[in-house]
């Protein structure tokens, strides 16, 4: 008698599949022929620490394939992952849409809430997938696309670098590292973020008591 083929149910196994759905995904007009940037190059799916920014940049994460890497924006977020000695590899980075939805005239654009719908589904199992213990959102954008999986009521100017609960883990709203964020608040203010985010968390170890 034959056995039964092994099926491999291991986060990783589970991740390549979640990577081949990803690339088959048309549900987006705009973004369906835009990179899909989701590889072994977001990170661990072992990482207690997970990222959510707002999309791929054109000149980023849409040219590299790596979220958070390859402009001034992956710059700024290397920058402030050193400085409280953190890897990229330690963390896992992703995004609240994606692919890079470009503008007609090529310039970054901001996700539509269609599009943001679109991708909570991916949104939802890759947090399903790597279970952190911290969920860290990069900007307004990332923040409200946590509030539709489930809602949190917060705000990022009045909560940001606040540990709160959120579904079995905890949120911890910052502001995104961009050149446009920088308006709002500063590196130097963000760097100050970032240490506040390591005090409560290890990215291998977990919450820290």
């Amino acid at each position: 008698m034959r056995l039964p083929k092994y099926i491999d149910f291991s986060k990783t196994a589970r991740f390549n599949d979640l990577i081949e759905s990803v690339q088959h995904c048309d549900l987006c007009p705009r973004l369906c022929d835009r990179r899909k940037v989701l590889s072994s190059a977001n990170g661990s799916v072992d990482s207690k620490v997970l990222f959510v920014a707002e999309a791929p940049g054109r000149l980023g994460a849409d040219r590299t394939g790596v979220p958070l890497h390859g402009d001034r924006t992956g710059d700024n977020f290397e920058m402030l992952l050193g400085n409280v000695g953190w890897r990229r590899e330690e963390v896992f980075i992703t995004n609240s849409v994606l692919c890079n939805p470009k503008q007609d005239n090529g310039n970054n654009g901001t996700p539509t809430p269609e599009e943001i719908a679109n991708c909570s589904a991916y949104l939802e199992m890759v947090i399903t997938l790597v279970n952190p213990d911290v969920i860290v959102t990069l900007g307004a954008t990332a923040l409200d696309a946590l509030g539709l999986l489930s809602p949190h009521g917060m705000e990022l100017r009045e909560d940001v670098a606040q540990l709160v609960p959120y579904r079995n883990a905890r949120l911890f709203p910052l502001y995104h590292p961009g050149p446009r964020a920088i308006i709002h608040r500063s590196l130097a203010k963000q760097r100050s973020d970032f240490m506040l985010l390591a005090k409560a968390v290890h990215p291998v170890k977990g919450l820290i008591e």
